[in-house]
């Protein structure tokens, strides 16, 4: 791999400019593109999934073709000049009587994300080749709704026909005007490029980036949010294919790459009329069912959408096995996470999969990447998410080819029609210790599982724990299965079908059923403050009799107030974090339970739908804390919880590698969706060559010692609180939010706080 290392190849002139002036456009107000309001009315007796295409036919005729000067690859859902985003707008092909009863309803409509299309498929049959698919298959047709859906995919396959075409003819028409006769080459070479690609199969390496690009963009153009796998694996073979036959060098291919990954950026924004949008929603409020959520009465649906207003689940993922069991690593993935170190831009965010096999020198690079900070590449573990999937069902080579959605979760690109839910231990807990209420307003939310004043040993409060815990799943599981169909009458994805396996041979849409496996993960939230809390009351009440459960009950629900003394006993017990088996073992039987209890309730539902489980919070952790009554493990009701599964906020105090001990010896074979760990380190412990075989030693330590997933962002306390100060200087300062990389200067003021706080500096 050394003689084509990329970080020795020298960028281009074109990068540079690229780079600079996506950066610019961020910090320029956009325009909205107001777009085609309707399809025909004539149209909208149509089915649904007919209708749906022909509103991305519709906008795809009137998108603007412009394209960013100098680039190298064609479609955008942001012009440059003026500084259009067209994602906002979608033609409505839905009558108000059918939107009206889907909302009453809370049914599914066109919207999706969470899932990878099968960008394999597109390359190796060109949508031609799927059109030809679909109409051969109305033969077979049994009844009005396969032949529907199958004209549903003829009609979206010709619309991304027809952007292609218009993108063609306006690089003909640039060629034509422009005097750089290199640019016009240029232009001639992509207009020749889109003639080919994406109806037909992809030839070259640029054919197959410009092909892939141009369908994650029209996806984004028609609101479905998709990442897009593991596209060191998939475009290989086609620049592998260039490299041996001439057509292409490796700088020349570094900067195909590194122009394909800034074309994610250029929608982002990072304007002050973003900044005061994100503070008005923090002024709004909303209802919410607290067995449903934990969030508090602040929207923070809304306020979770603006801190993360730079990512668009735009999730690659890179190395790891391939399905028949060997190492996937190729020259591709250096130019990877080369071209993302040299943008250091949030999108795409990158993952890399690593097994006891991963070359050192992709180790190496990998750490080198870390070390510049924004989180990335997360980690992800084969040797235990692979295994994992092969529980829940999932075929071996399936399972080796797994990669992830836009946020962290565990899914099988191309195969998984992927949703969620959220399970909280934490409220479980809260109510097992208040007879099955809410400490927030007394409410019953949970059976009556006693008064724990009464409990006189540690096995009651698990027990209690536990009741609570299987009502809760039991509710979330059938509500899911409730939910299972709530996108057949208006959810259609005739496009997304058309890129998942099987589903035009079943001749049924992915959303209902077309796709090989239908997931429904259970993502438990807040687990490191339960097995806190629960190690806490083992310690503080029955081992060393410093409190009675009726005082520490009293002191939560006074929220510690007159209860410092107890409250310093609670925070000074065994903590999740420290490597210290007296959490750990308790944080063991708390997702043993959760499987368990999840497996239970899933099992009669087997046939339908997978349940993996989980553990994170995605970016909500700020909302989640304001949800919570004051827990067991001496936290103070509305104080944020840790991110996903990481150590609670400054009980770590053993050090890193204790953390990812503990944390790995959590029965990751039990969480399938995943659950990342979220560590930070400082800069000055990663410097030099020294610093990158620290980072190298702790994914090691990861993969040896069990664990799933790991992020680190590397970042100083003292650059975060300049960055507070003055973050007009730091722009380009990223930090590893619940599921991506986010611009710190663009977070609220509570998530800047709660980042230091993990940092270790004093909020």
């Amino acid at each position: 791999m050394d003689a084509l290392d990329p970080t020795k190849i020298a960028g281009t002139a074109r990068v540079e400019d690229l780079r600079a002036r996506v950066r610019s456009a961020m910090e320029r107000e956009p325009e909205g593109w107001p777009g085609p309001e309707c399809i025909d009315p004539s149209d909208m007796g149509k089915p649904v999934g007919v209708r749906r295409a022909l509103a991305i036919r519709l906008k795809l005729e009137h998108m603007p073709t412009d394209l960013w000067a100098g680039q190298l690859f064609a479609g955008s859902v942001a012009q440059e000049d003026p500084r259009l985003h067209t994602i906002g707008s979608f033609p409505k092909y839905l009558s108000d009587e059918e939107l009206a009863f889907a909302r009453k309803n809370r049914l599914g409509t066109g919207c999706m994300g969470h899932v990878a299309p099968g960008y394999p498929r597109l390359l190796r049959k060109g949508l031609s080749g799927i059109r030809d698919d679909a109409v051969a298959q109305l033969a077979n047709a049994a009844n009005p709704e396969e032949t529907e859906f199958l004209e549903s995919v003829t009609v979206a396959m010709d619309a991304v026909t027809i952007f292609a075409e218009r993108l063609r003819t306006r690089c003909e028409a640039d060629a034509a005007r422009v005097r750089d006769t290199v640019r016009a080459g240029e232009l001639r070479d992509l207009a020749g490029d889109l003639r080919r690609v994406p109806s037909g199969p992809a030839r070259t390496f640029r054919q197959a980036l410009q092909a892939v690009w141009l369908l994650h963009m029209i996806f984004q153009a028609s609101w479905n949010f998709n990442s897009l796998g593991r596209v060191d694996q998939y475009l290989w073979p086609f620049l592998d294919a260039d490299l041996r036959e001439g057509r292409l060098d490796m700088s020349r291919a570094l900067e195909l790459v590194e122009c394909w990954f800034l074309k994610f950026n250029e929608r982002a924004k990072t304007t002050e009329s973003q900044l005061a949008d994100r503070r008005r929603a923090e002024d709004g409020s909303t209802g919410v069912d607290p067995r449903r959520t934990t969030s508090s009465q602040q929207d923070w649906w809304v306020r979770d959408r603006i801190d993360a207003e730079n990512h668009w689940f735009q999730n690659v993922v890179l190395g790891g096995l391939t399905p028949g069991g060997h190492d996937g690593t190729n020259p591709l993935t250096s130019l990877c996470l080369e071209a993302f170190r040299r943008n250091r831009m949030t999108n795409p965010a990158l993952t890399l999969r690593v097994h006891a096999g991963t070359p050192d020198e992709l180790l190496h690079r990998t750490a080198e990447v870390m070390r510049d900070g924004g989180g990335l590449p997360a980690i992800y573990n084969d040797e235990t998410l692979i295994p994992a999937q092969e529980r829940i069902g999932i075929p071996t080579a399936d399972a080796r080819d797994y990669s992830n959605d836009g946020c962290w979760e565990v899914i099988v690109p191309g195969r998984t029609d992927f949703r969620f839910q959220r399970v909280s231990p934490a409220l479980c807990l809260e109510w097992a210790l208040n007879g099955g209420r809410s400490r927030r307003d007394g409410e019953r939310r949970g059976p009556d599982t006693g008064d724990p004043a009464d409990f006189e040993t540690f096995d009651d409060v698990w027990r209690a724990f536990v009741v609570q815990l299987d009502a809760m799943v039991a509710d979330v599981v059938a509500s899911a299965v409730e939910k299972v169909d709530d996108r057949r009458p208006f959810g259609a994805q005739p496009l997304l079908s058309a890129l998942f396996d099987g589903s035009v041979e079943k001749r049924v849409d992915m959303a209902v059923g077309g796709a090989k496996f239908r997931v429904w993960a259970l993502i438990a939230e807040s687990v490191a403050h339960v097995i806190d809390s629960l190690a806490a009351v083992k310690h503080v009440v029955f081992e060393e009799r410093a409190s009675t459960m009726a005082e520490l009950c009293a002191a939560l629900a006074a929220n510690f107030e007159g209860y410092a003394p107890l409250r310093r006993h609670l925070l000074d017990a065994p903590k999740y974090g420290n490597d210290d088996e007296r959490a750990d073992g308790i944080g063991r039987r708390v997702i043993e339970a959760f499987a368990h209890t999840v497996r239970k309730h899933a099992e009669p539902h087997a046939d339908t739908l997978r349940f993996p489980c989980g553990v994170g919070t995605f970016s909500w952790y700020v909302a989640i804390g304001e949800g919570l009554a004051a827990s067991a493990d001496g936290r103070r009701a509305g104080d944020s919880v840790s991110p996903n599964f990481s150590p609670a906020l400054g009980r770590d105090l053993a050090g890193i590698p204790a953390a990812i001990l503990s944390y790995s010896g959590m029965g990751h074979e039990h969480l399938a969706a995943g659950g990342p760990l979220d560590l930070r380190l400082s800069g000055r412990l990663v410097r030099g060559g020294a610093g990158t075989g620290r980072i190298m030693a702790l994914i090691r330590g990861l993969v040896d010692a069990g664990g799933s997933m790991m992020t680190l962002t590397v970042v100083d306390v003292e650059e975060l609180r300049a960055a507070q100060r003055e973050p007009e200087k730091y722009k380009s300062l990223r930090v590893r939010m619940g599921g991506w990389s986010a611009y710190f200067t663009m977070l609220s003021r509570e998530q800047q706080e709660h980042h230091i706080r993990r940092q270790g500096g004093r909020g």
